[in-house]
């Protein structure tokens, strides 16, 4: 049976409270000329992640303990030790855990795209108390800012799409005017040394998006 991977050296384990999961990062982009991402992913009981979609990205999980129920266009699955959930990409998909006991398992994406830096933001946003139970942003400028460029990564299926791509673009302009980042260096996994610093996020009209930090 598959085992959790080692983490990649200096990365640390993150975790976002709205969906009740754990990640730590054992393979990024830069490891593999973007092929992919994996990640050690634990989810507690009663944790759920609500139904989305991976519009350019296939997402494998290999469950190593407990019983992960998913819906992958809307069928149900349930996936034990040892077993593989393949979701392609496009396809809407959830993720739960009913409980009694905690989800081990590794997590492929491919392409990488900026996976690592989208989990980043959503957990980090949770974390500083600008998001609702569930995850949202407050502000709406960060919603925008945050849902809107990375888009390609995930979006959720509630609100539908269409009307997403109506809402989204002029927060996201307004965001920018105002000065409110997709990501801020401050929820970078890695681990800092003296002059470190995470890469500039490429800007989704072709200029560049520093990962600015508070």
């Amino acid at each position: 049976m598959p085992q959790a991977d080692s983490p990649v050296t200096g990365f640390r384990p993150f975790f976002n409270p709205a969906t009740g999961e754990w990640i730590t990062y054992t393979a990024l982009a830069e490891d593999n000329d973007g092929q992919l991402v994996r990640f050690n992913w634990r989810s507690v009981p009663g944790g759920v992640i609500t139904e989305h979609i991976h519009p350019h990205q296939e997402e494998r999980f290999t469950i190593l303990a407990g019983e992960a129920h998913f819906t992958l266009n809307g069928a149900k699955r349930v996936a034990g030790p040892g077993e593989t959930i393949v979701v392609p990409a496009g396809v809407p998909h959830s993720e739960g855990n009913p409980g009694p006991g905690e989800i081990e398992g590794i997590v492929e994406l491919r392409p990488a795209l900026h996976t690592k830096e989208w989990h980043e933001a959503v957990a980090g946003l949770v974390a500083d108390g600008k998001t609702t139970p569930r995850g949202a942003p407050k502000n709406p400028l960060q919603l925008g800012a945050t849902f809107w460029y990375f888009r390609h990564e995930s979006r959720v299926t509630s609100p539908p799409i269409w009307a997403q791509n109506l809402m989204l673009p002029p927060l996201w302009a307004l965001a920018k005017a105002f000065g409110v980042h997709p990501y801020y260096d401050r929820w970078d996994s890695r681990a800092r040394t003296a002059g470190s610093g995470h890469p500039e996020l490429p800007d989704v009209s072709g200029g560049a998006v520093g990962a600015a930090g508070h």
